[in-house]
């Protein structure tokens, strides 16, 4: 108690250390605004008789001393952990209105207006170099809209001048605008998606004809559904029935393991919760914001702190993942340990065979599923939107046409990092990667039973010490930073994000701790401990939930120090304990859980809706980013950044994704899984 009295005082001690940040409201306003959209509709609609354009614009102020809004716009964007870049300016121009303002104007003055096209910025490249059938426009509308912008900027009085470059043209003719790229494309999904309904109402029918032959009246319709035929044939007939599957989806964990592990289902639905609501505000940031000024405020407090610590969510998953990793192989490990199967017998063959078909059976499983919301990310729709419609959804549409085979072979959190399609795929790919390195080490672990402790002890070391010294050498910060602007810039050209957050080797040590949390629950449960017994672990458990609070907010004096950087050595060890030290907590907490430590809180985690929940969130996490894409680039002007309009998007994504989810399970995962299951 006295150690976490400490903490607490430590907590509040470093909390109360960094003073409240105050704006100047009167200089903020004294810059131009971020964003600045024509009407997208009435520019598309009003001239009758000529083919009207609309560009999405991006333009860089240019440093000027002598303005008010260049200074203005230096002493804002220079708090840039907690702000946007204030120079990188967003234009959505009707360009016969642009033209028409520029006609009225002398030659002269026009001329002294153009500021140049923007080739310096690599991150707005990024989109250009996808967006390249937008050449053409882009020759035609650079200058006057160079020009419109400069005017704009003028007439307004923040005497600053812009360089621009046009990001893409909407125009009233539509006509001709689906290449054969988009129609091969296009055709291929709801060629797969008719195949897939196609065998849904099939399988379905055979079903409820069987049903209704069956003579035994005693025997329940649920009862037909959750039993499996005995032939073969007629079970793989059976793999799309939407019955069979619900119940499936529904049905309540088999074994003494499942049954203490089911209220994983819970953690899961919450941990996912979470993950869309980080996911959601960031897609709020990539889009148009009428009131940048009140989230900068909000991640100087305290609660930005919170927001900022929440991606050690992802940790959750790590340890689950190595978890259930952990609980299979020890399952499959014992299943052949009879008399046929003695451990000595096993070879190199053996091991290589299993390792083969571990990887196999998760990949298919896995990858089918997201390959089918990778075909959908991919489609291609006419503009639904409006001015962001091209600029949020188009651009994650492109990138999936050029680099989905990155996601299909998990290695999108190492290569084309700046075009991702699923950004966050990265996850499953640095998941596949440390489940391959988790079972060479469970399988030498077996093999050399001797060893295993100082094995595991080994590589567990290695990796809690990689990110400390990856993080000293490489100069890293010490904490993942999703700052406004590099969210706003969807993490293109982030290192922090792809070296340090998304990388394999960094998050390795979490999900070994979910390995380790599964080889400490399978001696306790081997020998019968009763470690909900132990009054001194009954503490620890209980602890860890204040302790993981403060956890989060030891970031606060590294993220709210602005004056001052973090001793590089003190920092370096900060980001090694940050995420490994969470995932080691959240070890124990499972551990005790499935010991059946908790009262209340493990049968809340224990109820039946979270038995639906958590097995739908696979499905939730790779739909959800298209879900919020497509909710928030159908926005015409920049939305308002408030508690209301925030948690009414993340209630949308959340039903949305979990709904799509249930589609996606009954027409394709859980088919899959079936058919897996008859290959065995």
């Amino acid at each position: 108690m006295l150690q976490l009295q400490a903490v607490i005082f430590l907590s509040l001690l470093l909390l109360a250390a960094v003073q409240s940040f105050q704006m100047n409201m009167t200089q903020y306003y004294e810059m131009p605004q971020l964003y600045d959209f024509d009407d997208y509709d009435r520019c598309l609609q009003e001239f009758q008789g000529t083919t009207a354009t609309y560009c999405f614009v991006r333009a860089d102020v240019q440093p000027d001393n002598t303005a008010p809004a260049w200074r203005a716009i230096e002493e804002i964007s220079k708090y840039d952990r907690h702000h946007f870049n204030h120079r990188h300016l967003y234009f959505g121009l009707c360009m016969h209105q642009c033209e028409a303002e520029l006609a009225t104007l002398d030659p002269e003055i026009r001329k002294q207006l153009q500021a140049g096209i923007l080739t310096d910025n690599p991150k707005v490249n990024v989109y250009l170099e996808l967006f390249a059938m937008e050449a053409g426009n882009r020759a035609l509308y650079n200058g006057p809209s160079n020009d419109c912008i400069n005017w704009r900027l003028e007439r307004r009085g923040y005497g600053v001048r812009a360089k621009s470059v046009v990001e893409y043209c909407d125009t009233s003719d539509t006509s001709g605008k689906v290449i054969e790229e988009d129609i091969a494309w296009n055709m291929t999904f709801y060629v797969v998606l008719c195949a897939l309904v196609s065998l849904v109402c099939i399988s379905s029918l055979i079903d409820l004809h069987l049903k209704r032959r069956r003579h035994d009246k005693m025997l329940k319709e649920r009862d037909h559904y959750k039993t499996p035929p005995q032939s073969l044939a007629t079970r793989l007939l059976l793999t799309w029935s939407i019955a069979r599957n619900w119940y499936r989806l529904n049905q309540e964990p088999n074994g003494k393991i499942g049954r203490e592990l089911r209220f994983l289902d819970c953690f899961k639905f919450f941990a996912m919760f979470l993950v869309i609501f980080a996911h959601t505000n960031w897609v709020i940031y990539e889009g148009a914001i009428s009131n940048p000024q009140d989230p900068e405020r909000l991640l100087h407090t305290p609660a930005g702190t919170l927001l900022i610590s929440g991606s050690l969510i992802t940790v959750t998953f790590f340890v689950i993942s190595g978890l259930l990793l952990t609980i299979n192989w020890l399952a499959v490990t014992r299943a052949y340990m009879d008399d046929d199967h003695k451990k000595s017998t096993w070879n190199v063959t053996k091991y290589a065979g299993l390792f083969v078909k571990f990887n196999v059976f998760r990949y298919i499983r896995l990858t089918l599923p997201y390959a089918f919301v990778l075909l959908l990310s991919g489609v291609y729709f006419e503009n639904a939107g409006g001015p962001l419609w091209r600029h949020i959804y188009e651009r994650e549409q492109l990138a999936c046409r050029k680099n989905w085979w990155t996601n299909l072979l998990f290695i999108n959190n190492i290569v084309r990092t700046d075009e991702r399609c699923l950004l966050q795929g990265w996850y499953l790919a640095a998941d596949t990667q440390s489940f391959a390195l988790s079972l060479l080490v469970l399988i030498l672990g077996h093999r050399f039973g001797k060893w295993s402790k100082q094995l595991y002890a080994f590589v567990l070391g290695i990796f809690m010490v990689l990110p400390i010294v990856l993080t000293y050498v490489m100069e890293y910060y010490p904490i993942f930073l999703p700052s406004p602007q590099t969210q706003k810039d969807s993490f293109i050209g982030d290192r922090q994000f792809t070296e340090f957050y998304t990388s394999f080797h960094m998050n390795f040590g979490s999900y070994f701790c979910g390995v380790l949390a599964a080889l400490a629950y399978d001696q306790v449960s081997q020998s019968q401990y009763k470690l909900r017994e132990r009054i001194g672990f009954q503490i620890l458990w209980f602890s860890l939930i204040p302790l993981g609070i403060l956890w989060l907010f030891t970031a606060h004096p590294i993220y709210q120090h602005y004056y001052a950087e973090t001793p590089r050595i003190w920092g370096a060890i900060y980001a090694g304990l940050q995420r490994n030290l969470w995932a080691f907590g959240l070890g124990i907490f499972v551990l005790g859980m499935a010991a059946k430590v908790g009262w209340v809180l493990r049968k809340f985690a224990s109820l039946p809706i979270f038995r639906i929940l958590g097995r739908l969130t696979y499905g939730a996490f790779i739909v959800h980013l298209l879900v919020a894409r497509v909710a928030l680039s159908t926005v015409r002007n920049p939305i308002y950044f408030g508690t209301g309009t925030m948690f009414a998007y993340i209630f949308y994504v959340l039903c949305a994704s979990y709904l799509g989810s249930l589609v996606l399970a009954i027409f394709v995962e859980l088919p899959v899984s079936s058919l897996l299951k008859l290959m065995r």
